[in-house]
């Protein structure tokens, strides 16, 4: 893979890993906080889950502005700048002291900072391959669950021993050192000299490693003319679903257990499972079987076999089928995020790559502003959270609908009209 000497691309890789743990970070780690915070500041489920619902709103015309960006500029100064603002918001956020100083800090602050982390990395690394792309993209989104893995029962470790103000002082302090990484990224493989990895073999590539043909003439989409084909939207909507399924679960799973009377320590153990079944998945998902099958066929079966996972936590009340849930849910779970943006630069090249994804990513934002202040609603009103995972599991089956969908783009270039 690496040859005499390891292409600088891989470097870049692994730097993004660690950026994209500080995402997963924020991510997961709101779980296990929204009990404590709920409780210090007298928040319903709803309200609390709200905080994330604010953040998320951010997020929205965030991604947009940071693929802007990081299409024009140095990645470097993007991320370290973004995740300064969102370290310095869980900082502020220890001192907090009223919701709308909460608000301030832990939604807005965060929030604005969070933008850049994942889609800048994502972006980037589609630059630097051609060959082996889905591979790169699927290990550094490792970091989103592989900080699942370290986030959850380190956050409720450091809140069970010295409070949650602590924790968010902490977690700050690990952000600072980690953005260190971003320094190791450069925007594109010319930079230094240098051609994207697999360049020359990309014909024998598309033929081999994905079914998927993308009968397309023109490699290079401008945004606006991504965003114009039907497939877009289509992949939209499926990413969109996926992640009203999967915030319902990571912002409320903890909540949850501790509502079942399992100690803090011990619940953070199957919240942290589904970190572990997303490493494992996206290794045989999207190395492995996504290089052999379509990527619809993974995807759909992936998406169906992920809400179903949901039914063990209608059915079961013991630990154990907790720990089975987050693993399978996690496992499952992991093909859609490196496959849509793998799709993304095959069907509309790299040029625009920053925009197109930035764009794509406000579906995320949209599953983020409703799905966790639903699941809290129904849960403040009826006691239980039967509906809410009901819900998720019926948005996992209707995205898992949309991989039939799915179809290579043809660009048609304009006509130009001549006057007889």
């Amino acid at each position: 893979m690496f040859g005499k000497k390891i292409y600088y691309g891989w470097y870049i890789v692994a730097a993004s890993l660690l950026i994209i743990i500080l995402d997963g970070l924020l991510l997961y780690s709101f779980g296990v906080f929204m009990p404590y915070i709920n409780e210090e500041f007298g928040l319903s489920r709803a309200e609390g889950s709200s905080l994330f619902s604010f953040r998320s709103l951010i997020l929205a015309p965030g991604f947009i502005i940071a693929g802007r960006l990081i299409d024009k500029y140095d990645p470097r100064i993007v991320i370290f700048g973004g995740g300064l603002v969102a370290a310095i918001g869980m900082f502020l956020s220890g001192f907090a002291t009223n919701t709308w100083q909460l608000i301030l800090f832990y939604s807005v602050f965060v929030g604005i900072g969070d933008t850049v982390l994942y889609i800048t990395c994502v972006a980037v690394v589609s630059r630097w391959f051609t060959k082996k792309r889905a591979l790169a993209i699927g290990l550094i989104t490792t970091g989103v669950p592989l900080s699942g893995l370290i986030a959850n029962p380190l956050t409720a470790s450091l809140i069970n021993n010295f409070g949650f103000r602590y924790a968010l002082f902490s977690l700050g302090g690990i952000m600072l050192i980690a953005l260190l990484a971003a320094f190791v990224i450069r925007g594109y493989p010319k930079d230094l000299g240098l051609k994207p990895y697999g360049e020359e073999d990309i014909e024998e590539d598309i033929a081999s490693t994905t079914k998927v043909n993308t009968n397309n003439d023109k490699k290079e989409w401008t945004a606006l003319e991504a965003i114009s084909t039907p497939n877009y939207w289509v992949m939209y909507s499926m990413y969109t679903l996926a992640f009203i399924t999967f915030l319902i679960i990571v912002t409320q799973f903890y909540n949850f257990e501790i509502d079942l009377n399992i100690p803090a320590i011990a619940a953070a153990g199957p919240a942290a499972a589904i970190g572990l079944g997303s490493i494992i998945g996206r290794t045989v998902l999207t190395s492995l079987l996504a290089e052999v099958l379509e990527y619809r066929k993974v995807l759909f079966v992936s998406l169906i076999a992920q809400g179903s996972s949901i039914i063990l936590l209608l059915t079961f009340d013991q630990i154990w089928a907790f720990y089975l849930f987050g693993l399978l849910f996690g496992f499952f779970y992991s093909a859609c995020v490196p496959i849509f943006p793998t799709l993304l630069a095959r069907f509309y090249g790299l040029k625009a790559m920053g925009t197109i994804y930035g764009i794509f990513g406000t579906s995320y934002s949209i599953a983020a502003i409703s799905a966790p202040i639903l699941a809290g609603y129904v849960f403040d009103v009826t006691g239980s959270y039967n509906y809410p995972f009901l819900f998720a599991i019926l948005a996992c089956y209707l995205a898992a609908i949309g991989a039939f969908f799915i179809k290579a783009p043809i660009y048609k270039p304009k006509r130009i009209e001549t006057v007889d």
